[in-house]
């Protein structure tokens, strides 16, 4: 078969591949998100204690290889704690999840920081003279003005994690590079397997830079 007749047979899979992409994606995302809130929500906060906990958080999966937290959730954890039996028969694209997610969650954690920070002080400190408390306060005005701040980036690290899905494949989660591998194991076609790899991924990453940009223009913020 010539090059086209190849990549055409493999189309089928390596496009349920790339779906299950965007959607383990989707889900390390909103994972994220949640852990970003809440860790971002520490580092703010007035208590010591609490800031620590947030910045050890940061260092500690900014700093570790994406590879290696994949590798200690997926073989270490299940040493002590019985993730299989909790997760089974799923047990292992949700652990490759949850390591997507927690290290998202720390580049998120900054990005929502540097969003809440970026609005006006003044504005916390009207709501709090009108009698509004702090978590009120935060809810109603800091975070929807510092949402638009933040989902550029947001996105942009959204597209980070549908490349760092790639990785997933080393603990046999079928995700599109995994599916693109078990088609090279039977047709040995890696030349024309992997350059149909890269277009479907840079397809998705092009599709969602034009998002990220249509949303910076969107929401731009007005210099002052």
């Amino acid at each position: 078969m010539n090059f086209f007749q190849i990549v055409s047979a493999a189309m089928p899979q390596l496009i349920k591949g790339a779906q299950l992409t965007v959607w383990y994606s989707i889900a390390s995302i909103i994972l994220a998100t949640v852990l970003g809130l809440a860790f971002a929500l520490l580092k703010l906060s007035r208590f010591a204690i609490l800031r620590r906990i947030g910045e050890i958080y940061v260092h500690i999966f900014r700093g570790l290889p994406l590879l290696v937290e994949i590798f200690y959730i997926y073989f270490a954890i299940p040493m002590i704690l019985p993730m299989h039996k909790w997760f089974d028969p799923y047990f292992t694209p949700i652990a490759g999840i949850i390591a997507l997610a927690l290290n998202e969650g720390a580049y998120i954690t900054e990005i929502i920081r540097a969003g809440i920070l970026a609005v006006d002080r003044g504005q916390s400190e009207a709501a709090l003279s009108i009698g509004m408390t702090g978590p009120q306060t935060m809810r109603f005005i800091i975070l929807p003005q510092a949402f638009k701040r933040m989902v550029p980036p947001l996105v942009n690290q959204f597209i980070q994690t549908i490349k760092d899905t790639s990785l997933l494949s080393a603990i046999s989660v079928t995700e599109l590079t995994r599916s693109g591998q078990i088609i090279i194991s039977t047709n040995f076609a890696s030349l024309q397997i992997w350059t149909a790899i890269a277009a479907v991924y840079l397809i998705i990453i092009l599709l969602l830079t034009a998002l990220s940009g249509y949303l910076e223009r969107r929401w731009q913020i007005d210099k002052r």
